[in-house]
């Protein structure tokens, strides 16, 4: 009982604190189809990261390799490539994004990166599920590449 009562006032606690913000001090987020976009393009972002990290350590031999995880990420990864356009709706960048103005004024080059960094996610996926790692690791620079190419022209970088 003792434990259980631990437990539920662990749990209210945690509940009311995010509740009530968590203490963050970062900006509020309106509660507008902006806002939701700005939520799923962040959750998006550190989704896709964490998977290329994972694929990424395997194929610079940071993380031991693991085959099945290899595939699973790399195929992960394609998939959230296909979401990237989806989570920049026209005046969507609030307070706090990342995302720079010329994403909305130089959109067809944004969607040619996003494209091009699908195109490269698939394929790194496509190779890893056909051929296996040995055969797909190589792929995982060109992907890399891909998402520079589109954070450098549009992401703010974190000292501006």
């Amino acid at each position: 009982m003792r434990k259980f009562f631990a437990t539920f006032v662990g749990a209210s606690l945690v509940s009311l604190l995010a509740a009530c913000g968590g203490g963050s001090t970062g900006p509020t987020i309106p509660d507008t189809p902006e806002g939701a976009a700005f939520q799923f393009r962040t959750s998006l972002m550190e989704a896709i990261a964490w998977k290329m990290t994972q694929v990424g350590g395997m194929a610079d031999g940071d993380i031991p390799v693991d085959e099945q995880a290899f595939r699973k990420h790399a195929a992960d990864v394609a998939a959230l490539a296909g979401m990237v356009t989806d989570g920049f709706i026209p005046n969507s960048a609030i307070e706090g994004s990342a995302a720079l103005p010329e994403i909305w004024t130089n959109n067809a080059d944004f969607q040619a990166k996003a494209a091009d960094f699908k195109n490269a996610a698939d394929a790194l996926a496509m190779a890893a599920q056909t051929q296996g790692f040995e055969s797909a690791k190589g792929m995982v620079q060109a992907v890399r590449q891909t998402c520079g190419g589109c954070h450098r022209p549009y992401r703010r970088r974190a000292a501006e």
